[in-house]
């Protein structure tokens, strides 16, 4: 083959390469991974019969979670808790997963929340549309109670909280700005814990 033509073809195989989309991988993904194993075990052995097979199993393994580690490992701690606590007078599985996240959040200690690519989003939206200045948006962020702090932060996994800076950062203004931030953040929260279908 010419060296020309060579080259051509190595350079068009390398720009397929190129196009493909690249996969990122955070750095809490383990962390998280390991987190949903762990409440995988405590669903099976809570939801499944006496000496049958969770049915739910391969879908809650395969499952990535919206929530961070911290905060899959407080809801599992929680939920065990409660049924140790309560027995069969404990609340359903979506009852207890909204208790156990709420405590969760309510325990949340988050100092400073001006790192996270959700506040940094958060606060540039805010300057675009609502034309807030960035300083006294971080400003009334660091402001905010430890629950509402964990929402920008704790709550959610690395790759969580990169959606919902995106969906910040991308969707168009709107008329009503602080309903379309929170459907940013809804968008992720209802799978910050893996529940199985109904």
């Amino acid at each position: 083959m010419h060296t020309l033509t060579r080259g051509l073809v190595i350079l068009g195989f390398l720009g397929t390469l190129s196009c493909k989309p690249k996969v990122i991988v955070y750095p809490d993904a383990s962390k998280v991974a390991d987190a949903q194993k762990a409440w995988c075990k405590v669903l099976a052995k809570q939801e499944a019969p006496q000496d049958q097979t969770w049915r739910h199993t391969g879908a809650c393994k395969a499952a990535v979670p919206a929530g961070s580690a911290p905060f899959v490992a407080q809801v599992t701690e929680c939920y065990v808790k409660h049924h140790a606590e309560q027995g069969d007078n404990a609340l359903d599985l979506g009852g207890l997963v909204t208790r156990c996240a709420d405590e969760a959040l309510a325990g949340a200690s988050v100092l400073d929340i001006s790192n996270t690519e959700p506040a940094r989003a958060y606060c540039a939206r805010m300057t675009r549309c609502s034309q807030v200045p960035l300083e006294g948006c971080m400003a009334a962020l660091g402001d905010l109670d430890g629950m509402r702090k964990a929402a920008f932060s704790s709550a959610y996994s690395l790759a969580a909280q990169h959606a919902v800076a995106e969906c910040l950062q991308t969707s168009d203004c709107s008329k009503d700005e602080d309903a379309a931030s929170v459907a940013c953040f809804d968008a992720v929260k209802a799978t910050r814990i893996w529940m199985p279908p109904l």
